[in-house]
């Protein structure tokens, strides 16, 4: 039962972040203005992060989706949901009317605890699709 919901669960996680990268891959100027709302980094690293963070994340997911690297690509994910939590909460924290760029423009006004907690809850769908690691032939 639990393998038939870590599969259920890696295919809406790997899903997810598929599209959000399609979507700033699509929009590149809006999501690059996205970024500089956050006001954390100098133009060219936000520009860097607008060129590189898209393709990273659909390449995730697709390594999450198909890959003996699910792992890697589960915490590589992790991290950057991490990141984003983190920018999400100084961003609040700062008084900041931003659109998170998440998943591009379409998302309207800022509602900062839905955006930690929906950031939350892909962090823990991510942990669960972990796998155990692999056990060391002295182990069995």
């Amino acid at each position: 039962m639990i393998a038939w919901a870590k599969v259920l669960v890696r295919l809406v996680v790997a899903g997810l972040f598929i599209y959000a990268g399609a979507i700033k891959m699509a929009q590149p100027d809006t999501f690059l203005g996205d970024i500089e709302s956050y006001r954390m980094m100098p133009y060219v690293m936000a520009w860097v992060v607008a060129f590189y963070l898209p393709p990273f994340e659909i390449l995730c997911g697709l390594v999450l989706l198909i890959s003996m690297l699910r792992n890697v690509a589960a915490v590589l994910l992790l991290l950057l949901m991490i990141v984003f939590t983190i920018a999400i909460a100084v961003a609040w924290a700062r008084g900041l009317d931003i659109s998170c760029g998440c998943f591009g423009a379409s998302e309207t006004k800022t509602n900062y605890l839905w955006l930690i907690i929906r950031d939350l809850l892909i962090a823990g769908a991510l942990i669960f699709c972990l796998n155990e690691p692999l056990k060391s032939k002295d182990e069995n």
